[in-house]
């Protein structure tokens, strides 16, 4: 059971001693406190969280021998919409597995990161999966057939045309649904699970079982909303009730998105898992042999308790402290800056080794990823953890279209899983593997986010951010688009708008957001709600542009004007200098701080500027006032030593570090000279010696 520490000097948690009215007074202010966060936690999300339109009963069956999971599937589907609805689309994710020809797999196979691994992943009949729809048909509330559907399934390819992609099927409907109207349909399906490599699947005898049922689309500002699998976007659907009930065999392990209401042994030695759970997007399981379960519990200050699961493999048992508390410190995190958590339970899957299954995150369960040495400086299992919990916010409950808009989820939640990180856990440091073990250089130091910047550098002109997932040049850049790059603007907005303004942002924005779909706008209309301010330069250049930022000190003068030299008309009579060395009064040094804007991006940037008595001078360059250059110049008694732009890495996108600062050059000829003499020296001294030899 995990309770925030309250601190000691803040008259909530007596600490015991002599004033037994201040133990007495606390004790009171910190029970109307829980109780008032309490009260506000019910008033602000209260069931049903969201809109209720696509709500699933299912009744299947795994068979460990075949691969295989069948069974039906009851849908019922609301009309949100002003519009009559006359056809149904539905995903049909894992005929992504079918064969080569997949959209998912052609796409795939190009991918250089991932190209090679799916070849020898493929290799055998048995390794490959589909999803074949039975029979589906139309039924009244009893469940009585009215209408056989079944023959007027069709394959649509909306974004390719692909014809051999089967990953998305349209019904036609005997009469339209009209607004605000139900439709309930009766679903017969079979699954053959494939050789588990990505996300979904089997491995010798773990199962981890996702995007796996008939599921509908999303209708959607006035058309279907359903596009097909590819290898480099998620999911996208609406919110519902689902019913669940999974039969596997006896001395398999089960967990799964839902809170489990039933266990019940049956006959012919299986168990039938009943889990329920409402208001989430989807539907993800796993049954293995091999797991070690543990149970715990986080609760916040509002007395809100959610109750973890860890299920991991019994060669990972000496990691379940860690995951745990990774575990923890993402509910605690996301919680207080976003809002808590509101399930009661929450699991985490370690995936078997091999499996592909590592680092994927659908409602209530998510799966980690370890090894068998893992480094005790590094964050693994800790960052795969933090991160796929945190998608329960981002894609759990804010759940925008990720196959339209990734960024607004992975992004997010990149950009929050680094906070979370440096909130719980000591600096980065390097990490690197040889042959297979672990070694963290502890003396190098690593910034969390200088990784994002690692990768965004690579490729930071590939694409605009706002882009399908699928339309980015390739995976590398839809890792920056959707990963890196929007983590390292919602730093660099953090920077410009400070800590406080800027959480207040996020913390809107998840209010306002949870439950509802958003798109960008949602999110840049908070932005100009909190601050007052009209943001949308900033998101113009950096989300509907490629460009990139660089801030660079070019150039630092200082010369002495006190030495005079020449003819001066000085009290009536005309004066000449000779340029003595000794003259009247102090010297003043004419001093030029030269800063260019590399990049084509306009921030507002701040540039420190040092002179050699200590003294500080800061100045800030206006994006809206940017020409390519500044020149900032000074008359002072003293030179100026160095100058730093954006001195407090506000800036989190600026691609290059190194020309951020410079210092006043020294007169380097003498050492030049004596350097080009000792060289010639020496080159003399070897011909001599090769002459003699």
């Amino acid at each position: 059971m995990v309770f925030y520490n309250l601190g000691k000097g803040n008259g909530l948690i007596a600490q015991g001693g002599k004033d037994m009215r201040r133990r007495w007074i606390g004790g009171w202010i910190f029970l109307l406190l829980l109780v008032f966060s309490a009260s506000s936690f019910a008033s602000s999300l209260q069931r049903p969280f969201a809109k209720r339109i696509a709500n699933y009963q299912m009744n299947v069956r795994l068979d460990v021998e075949k691969k295989i999971v069948s069974g039906t599937e009851v849908l019922t589907w609301l009309n949100t919409s002003k519009q009559n609805i006359g056809e149904l689309r539905f995903h049909l994710y894992m005929n992504a597995f079918k064969n080569t020809e997949s959209t998912f797999i052609r796409e795939g196979l190009r991918d250089v990161r991932r190209g090679r691994a799916w070849r020898r992943a493929l290799g055998k009949k048995e390794y490959w999966g589909y999803i074949d729809v039975k029979k589906i048909a139309l039924v009244d509330e009893t469940g009585k057939e009215i209408a056989d559907l079944t023959k007027t399934m069709a394959y649509i390819q909306p974004d390719d045309g692909n014809p051999y992609d089967q990953t998305v099927m349209k019904v036609i409907l005997p009469k339209p649904i009209a607004p605000g109207k139900k439709v309930k349909l009766k679903i017969d399906f079979v699954t053959k699970l494939p050789r588990c490599f990505s996300r979904t699947g089997w491995v010798r005898d773990f199962f981890y079982v996702a995007q796996w049922f008939p599921k509908i689309g999303v209708f959607y500002e006035g058309k279907w909303n359903c596009h097909q699998f590819h290898a480099n976007s998620e999911f996208f659907a609406d919110f519902g009730i689902y019913d669940v009930r999974l039969t596997v065999p006896k001395g398999y392990i089960v967990g799964a998105g839902g809170r489990l209401i039933d266990k019940k042994e049956n006959p012919d030695g299986t168990i039938t898992y009943h889990f329920y759970e409402e208001d989430i997007h989807d539907f993800a399981w796993t049954a293995g042999k091999h797991y070690l379960v543990y149970h715990d519990q986080f609760v916040y200050p509002s007395g809100h308790k959610v109750n973890l699961t860890l299920l991991i493999q019994k060669e990972h048992k000496s990691q379940k402290d860690r995951y745990l508390k990774a575990f923890k410190a993402a509910l605690k995190c996301y919680g207080t800056w976003f809002g808590e958590y509101p399930y009661d339970h929450f699991t985490l899957v370690d995936p078997a080794y091999g499996s592909g299954a590592g680092g994927m995150e659908y409602p209530t369960i998510f799966t980690g990823g370890t090894s068998l040495f893992p480094a005790k400086g590094s964050l693994s299992p800790e960052g795969v953890t933090i991160h796929e919990a945190g998608h329960n916010w981002w894609y759990g409950m804010v759940a925008n279209n990720e196959f339209e808009d990734a960024w607004l989820d992975e992004g997010f939640n990149s950009y929050s899983d680094e906070r979370t990180a440096d909130a719980a856990y000591p600096p980065g440091k390097l990490y690197r593997r040889y042959f297979g073990f672990p070694y963290v250089f502890n003396e190098v130091e690593i910034k969390r986010i200088d990784r994002q910047l690692a990768r965004y550098r690579t490729g930071a002109k590939y694409d605009i951010l706002s882009r399908f997932a699928w339309e980015y040049m390739n995976g590398s850049s839809y890792g920056i688009n959707a990963y890196s790059k929007p983590a390292l603007m919602l730093w660099t907005l953090r920077g410009l708008l400070g800590p406080e303004l800027e959480g207040k942002v996020m913390k809107t924005y998840f209010e306002r957001a949870r439950f509802t779909h958003p798109k960008p706008k949602d999110y840049f209309k908070v932005v100009n709600d909190v601050t007052g301010e009209d943001w949308s330069w900033f998101f113009n250049q950096l989300v509907y542009g490629s460009e990139i930022v660089d801030y660079s000190v070019a150039s630092i003068s200082s010369y002495p004007t006190g030495r005079k030299v020449g003819w001066f008309d000085e009290q009536g009579k005309r004066v000449f200098y000779a340029g003595q060395k000794k003259q009247k009064g102090k010297r003043i040094y004419h001093s030029t701080v030269l800063v260019r804007r590399i990049g084509e991006v306009r921030l507002p940037v701040e540039i420190l500027i040092v002179f050699e008595n200590g003294e500080k001078v800061k100045k800030v360059w206006d994006w809206k006032n940017q020409y390519r250059w500044v020149k900032f110049t000074f008359d002072k008694p003293v030179r100026v030593k160095y100058a730093v732009v954006d001195p407090e890495g506000k800036l989190a996108l600026d691609i290059d570090y190194i020309n951020n600062s410079l210092t006043r050059e020294e007169k380097k000829l003498p050492a030049f000279k004596w350097a080009y003499r000792w060289m010639i020296w020496f080159s003399h001294f070897l011909e001599t010696i090769s002459f003699f030899s």
